[in-house]
């Protein structure tokens, strides 16, 4: 398997991805477009230290692992080609079999919050650790029997936790992280990468979709946490291959064809694509730059598209669902764009009306995580440990 040969040369990320940050001084060896195992960093407000607060006991939330079986009902069962009519006794069944996975998602990242944002200490920060142990334990998600649907929820779950774990290993004191502990979770991480990479790579082109982008934003999270390049690697090729869908009209067609759900499926996409543009920029390698005809203004016709869905239906000659669309948790990958380069026409007055915006998936308190400049200056780099607070939250 993939993932002997490459454990063998995994060093602690740890190393790296330390309590905080000592200030903004030191060398960095992470070079434009090239990743360096050790090197891989998340965005600075990842590391930004609690200021723990006096309260009462800690309530955790622990939530046991699935095992079973991942091949599950599309909530769109029956459903034609455009994949948008909801069969509510198929989605009904579909939470109930996806119920521990996603009160897991919403444990950690909750947990994740409580420590980092509100300041609930080493039982908020040990409730993101012994979740992560836990289903790492069991080798949760990693069943034999699994469709194309459990694959999509594997992923999603990937997504959460390595976010949840990355802002532990990023902002709590070096002496409060348990090394046998974090070397399971990130062993879990591991394998998890390889199945999502085993589904998701080399799909038929006219499969390519927002799951596709959502399997790369997974892998992303997790490289940087197991500090694996290879996954690193392959979370952009991926970035790659969506850019290279957008027509010439700046549209994801594949988002379109959703007809009455292409908004809602358009602003599904730029969630994981946000996300990994950003990762990367922090990284030094500005896909964001090299994609600067197609990019930018496929966010502006999105933006446009929410403030007046009536622009896509002229595309797609159907009316649009909103439900739900206009939701904090459904936006939020607007607040890392804007602090990474700056707003888009519209975006600023989405933020304004939902802060904070908050998405299990994305990383939790997105608003806190990008209440600061999420790019590394010129020649820093983490270097544990420290707890110096980078911001205060407002």
């Amino acid at each position: 398997m993939r993932i002997q040969q490459r454990s063998e040369h995994r060093q602690w990320g740890r190393v790296l991805l330390s309590a905080a940050i000592t200030a903004v001084f030191g060398v960095s060896s992470v070079h434009a477009g090239q990743c360096l195992n050790g090197e891989l960093r998340a965005p600075v407000g990842y590391y930004q230290t609690p200021q723990e607060e006096d309260g009462g006991d800690y309530d955790c939330e622990r939530v046991e692992p699935h095992v079973g079986s991942l091949s599950l009902t599309s909530k769109y069962e029956g459903s034609d080609s455009a994949r948008n009519e909801l069969n509510q006794e198929a989605y009904e069944e579909y939470k109930a079999a996806t119920t521990k996975i996603r009160s897991f998602e919403k444990a950690v990242i909750a947990a994740a919050d409580d420590y980092q944002v509100d300041g609930d200490g080493s039982e908020a920060l040990d409730c993101v650790m012994d979740n992560l142990d836990a289903w790492a334990s069991a080798d949760a998600l990693l069943p034999d029997d699994i469709n194309h649907v459990g694959q999509a929820v594997r992923k999603w779950a990937l997504a959460a936790a390595a976010n949840a774990y990355l802002r532990m290993w990023t902002s709590a004191p070096e002496a409060a992280m348990d090394l046998t502990r974090a070397a399971r979770i990130e062993d879990w991480f591991l394998r998890l990468s390889d199945g999502v990479r085993d589904y998701y790579t080399d799909r038929e082109a006219k499969k390519v979709n927002n799951h596709d982008y959502w399997a790369a934003w997974a892998v992303m999270s997790a490289s940087v946490a197991t500090q694996d390049c290879d996954d690193w690697n392959w979370s952009l090729a991926k970035f790659d291959e969506a850019m290279g869908q957008i027509n010439e009209d700046g549209y994801l067609p594949k988002e379109l064809s959703r007809e009455t759900r292409a908004l809602e499926y358009m602003n599904y996409a730029m969630q994981p694509l946000t996300m990994i543009a950003v990762f990367a920029e922090v990284n030094g390698n500005s896909v964001y730059d090299s994609y600067q005809n197609v990019f930018p203004d496929m966010v502006q016709n999105l933006i446009e598209g929410l403030e007046d869905p009536e622009l896509i239906k002229s595309v797609t000659g159907h009316d649009q669902i909103v439900e739900g669309l206009y939701k904090s948790w459904s936006l939020a990958w607007m607040e890392p764009w804007q602090a990474t380069w700056g707003p888009i026409e519209g975006m600023p007055a989405f933020l304004e009306q939902l802060r904070p915006m908050k998405s299990t998936r994305l990383g939790g308190d997105i608003s806190y995580l990008y209440g600061i400049n999420p790019l590394w200056p010129e020649g820093a780099q983490p270097n544990p440990p420290s707890n110096i607070k980078l911001s205060e939250r407002s």
